[in-house]
């Protein structure tokens, strides 16, 4: 009876570790987890990242046509996300929780676009 319980206890203790080991290893954050925002955040991101790259080479060919260079200028990043937030966040999101869900989108838009 007792190493039947020792038995279980190391069985409980192994699945614990190895639970602990694949969050902490994991590339998911526990705020993409539990935060619908974080999530929207970083979708947004990554489709600010894609339409950049398509407008980057665009321009390069519109440059190479033409013979002129056409700039575009930089955008400071937590500035963007704080505008897409304003856009496309408050109204998805509303005022409730709305300053933990501002600080959510910006963090997940800023993790898929860089800072």
């Amino acid at each position: 009876m007792a190493h039947q319980i020792s038995q279980k206890k190391r069985t409980v203790q192994f699945i614990s570790l190895f639970l602990s080991s694949a969050l902490i290893f994991s590339s998911c954050s526990t705020k993409e987890l539990t935060s619908e925002a974080y999530r929207f955040g970083k979708e947004t991101g990554t489709k600010w990242r894609e339409l950049a790259s398509e407008i980057e080479a665009l321009s390069a060919w519109a440059g190479e046509e033409s013979g002129e260079s056409l700039e575009i200028p930089e955008v400071e990043k937590e500035s963007a996300c704080k505008a897409m937030w304003l856009i496309i966040g408050w109204p998805k999101f509303g005022l409730k929780d709305m300053a933990e869900n501002i600080e959510n989108f910006v963090e997940g838009c800023l993790t898929t676009i860089g800072s």
